[in-house]
Order: structure tokens, then C-alpha cells, then sequence
């Protein structure tokens, strides 16, 4: 059986935590950078998967891993597979719908969502401070999204935000699902239980945007780079820094390093984009951070 421990790196946890982040917050940039006018977001989904797993295949058998995996195993990574291809088929739409920082934020709600569902799954404790933080996020969504400033709820703003809440909670069933399948004795290595995966999620991103009728194929070199720096930065970089760091440090600790992820989105949106927030959506958006921040720090137990 191979070693299912994520791989150790001669940096310090902390530093690939703060690059893993950093990795992750250009994912929502890259997609918007290509947006509906070049490709279709199901197909940007595609193409990250597909070169994701590349990548990650590769890497598995230059550390000589074994790439079969138990049959049950499969089974796990099919279903892991499944939920991420809806995470990517909600966030990517998400994104072009309310905007990278936007759709960003909105996907962090996992924390919540975990907890509630690894009570339900592992019987990890919920304490009253917790609720309490949760309801304090809904207070800032509801500010992010717009309630009680001069933000325009278009039909498209509207469903990007459902489809950035929808996010969240398929996230946190793919991180259910991923916990679920690390427990196992037979656990495969990580590269190779990511790389089914990421597969997996291809192979359904690939059937979906078979009723997509944009653009499949990157029609040019530009686009090609794009999706390339989604396999390779987001897909494979991002979560290896993470996957490996996140077991080494305190969870305090490593909730804070994790909201440079959406934190920075929203600049680089400001920035490449030119989104912007209103004074009341900062605050809500500074509120619900605060409250992933608190929320992810040992369940706020």
C-alpha cells in the first residue's frame, strides 16, 4: 500500500499555507479572464481538470506511486469527482454572474456548512459560539450581497450569488466526501487520489458542456496559456501547498493564512476588472470574513 500521508516539503508549512492561498485566489481571475466571450465556463472547468490531473499523473509516477487504486477507493474519488464538477459547474458561473471577489467570498461559507455536515457525519462538537459566529455571517452576506446600499439586483447579479451560496455547500460536501475517503486504511497516495479525481470531474465538466453552446476549444494561444496556469497554478500547486501545510499547523493559524484566498480574489477583481464594493458591502464583507476566520479556528469551540 502506498504512503497515504501528504508528501513533506523542506519549506515551512506556513509559507506553502501563504503560496497555496495565493495560488487559489488567481483561480477566479483566470476564469473571468476568459469569461463567456472566449469560452464556456463548464469547458474552463474542463480544461483545468483535465490539466490538472495531467499533472498530477505525471507527478505520481515520477515518485514512482502506484497508480491503480482499491476498488473501493474509486468508488470515493467517482463521488469526490461528481460534487467537485458541481462546485466548479456553480462557481464558475458565479464568478462571471457577480464577480471574482463576490463569488469568492460566497464559496467560503464551506466552513459552516463543513461543521454542520461533520456533525452530522463524524459527531464533531458545535458550541453555542459557533452558532452565534454563524449568524453573524449571514448578517454580513447579506450586507455583501447588497441589502440596504445602491447595488442594482439584476437577474443575472441574483443568480450569481445563489449559485456562490450553491458553491459553498457542494464545496463542503466534496471536503465531507475527500475526509471520508483519507480515513480508509486502503487510502491511496494523495497525487494519484487527486489526479481519479480530477479525472473524474473532467469526464463530467466534459459531458456537461455538451449543452453548453460556447466555445469548447481555447481558441487561441492566449486562452490556451490561461487554462494551462488553472491546471498548473490552481489545480496542482494550490491544493498540493495546501493539502500538505494545512495538517502541520494549528487550525487558528491556518483559518487566517486561508482568507488571503478570497481577500485577495476581491483585490485582483478590483484591479484586472475594476469591481468595486460599497462602503455597506465592505463591511458586510469584512463582517463575514471575520466570521469564516472565527468559524474555521476549531469549529469557534
Amino acid at each position: 500500500m502506498s504512503d497515504s500521508s501528504p508528501p513533506k516539503s523542506g519549506l515551512s508549512p506556513l509559507v506553502l499555507l501563504v503560496f497555496g492561498a495565493v495560488c487559489l485566489s488567481f483561480a477566479a481571475i483566470f476564469v473571468k479572464m476568459l469569461g463567456v466571450d472566449v469560452m464556456g465556463p463548464t469547458a474552463i472547468g474542463f480544461w483545468r481538470a483535465i490539466l490538472g490531473a495531467a499533472i498530477l499523473f505525471v507527478w505520481a509516477i515520477a515518485a514512482r506511486r502506484k497508480l491503480m487504486m482499491p476498488r473501493a477507493i474509486f468508488g470515493w474519488s467517482l463521488l469526490a469527482g461528481f460534487v467537485f464538477f458541481l462546485d466548479l459547474f456553480f462557481w464558475h458561473r458565479s464568478i462571471i454572474y457577480a464577480g471574482a471577489g463576490m463569488a469568492t467570498i460566497l464559496a467560503n461559507i464551506q466552513v459552516f456548512v463543513t461543521a454542520t455536515l461533520s456533525y452530522l457525519v463524524f459527531k464533531e462538537r458545535l458550541s453555542i459560539k459557533f452558532f452565534g459566529i454563524a449568524l453573524s455571517a449571514i448578517v454580513g452576506i447579506g450586507l455583501l450581497i447588497g441589502i440596504g446600499s445602491d447595488v442594482e439586483f439584476s437577474r443575472q447579479y441574483i443568480t450569481g450569488v445563489i449559485l456562490g451560496l450553491a458553491t459553498g455547500f457542494v464545496y463542503a460536501s466534496y471536503i465531507i466526501v475527500m475526509k471520508l475517503a483519507g480515513q480508509r486504511k486502503d487510502h491511496s497516495d494523495f497525487r494519484v487520489l487527486m489526479a481519479w479525481t480530477s479525472l473524474f470531474t473532467a469526464t463530467f465538466l466534459c459531458i456537461a458542456s455538451s449543452w453548453e453552446e460556447a466555445a469548447f476549444m481555447p481558441p487561441d494561444w492566449r486562452a490556451l496559456a490561461v487554462l494551462v496556469a488553472l491546471g498548473l497554478v490552481v489545480q496542482t500547486l494550490g491544493w498540493w501547498s495546501i493539502t500538505t501545510s494545512l495538517p502541520r499547523l494549528e487550525a487558528s493559524r491556518s483559518g487566517l493564512v486561508l482568507l488571503l484566498q478570497p481577500l485577495l480574489a476581491t483585490v485582483w477583481g478590483w484591479l484586472f476588472f475594476a469591481e468595486h464594493l460599497t462602503p455597506l458591502q465592505l463591511v458586510g464583507g469584512t463582517i463575514t470574513l471575520s466570521a469564516i476566520y472565527l468559524g474555521s479556528a476549531r469549529r469557534a469551540g
